[in-house]
């Protein structure tokens, strides 16, 4: 299993890394879509500049991702980023289309590897969540034995 998960960190890392970099220093050519809606998406991701926060966000998370620094977080963060990377490669590239398997293959890994972090997320999913005062020494989580 760890083997797996280092796999899927590095397919997932070394794929949002060069993705996040090409859109600050030009590597490859940035796809533009060949269906229209896709190209109506991202013509206006570029004209609003949103599209300099999903490439922010791809590169950080891939750094992130890679080195093993804050990777729960990275994920958690990038999940949008590859939601809608998927969104735009798949329904509106066209569900055949090449462009789907990488759309496809950046959720499936940030699924994937959040799965592999659940441990780091059990608390973001407490029914009664109660906040801590800042300070406040961190309540015990296992029962007193009696008489103590």
């Amino acid at each position: 299993m760890k083997y797996a998960v280092w796999f899927l960190r590095l397919v997932f890392g070394a794929w949002m890394v060069p993705a996040g970099l090409n859109h600050f220093y030009p590597l490859f050519p940035q796809p533009m879509g060949t269906q229209p809606l896709s190209h109506e998406l991202i013509v206006a991701l570029l004209g609003s500049h949103l599209f300099d926060l999903v490439k922010a966000v791809e590169l950080i998370a891939g750094i992130c991702v890679l080195t093993g620094i804050f990777t729960p977080l990275a994920l958690v963060i990038c999940m949008p980023v590859s939601f809608c990377v998927f969104y735009w490669d798949t329904p509106l590239e066209g569900w055949g289309s090449r462009a789907s398997l990488f759309g496809e293959a950046a959720l499936l890994c940030n699924s994937l590897l959040c799965l592999a972090y659940i441990k780091s997320y059990r608390a973001m999913f407490a029914l009664h969540a109660k906040p801590r005062t800042f300070g406040a020494p961190h309540a015990p989580t296992a029962a007193r034995p009696a008489g103590a």
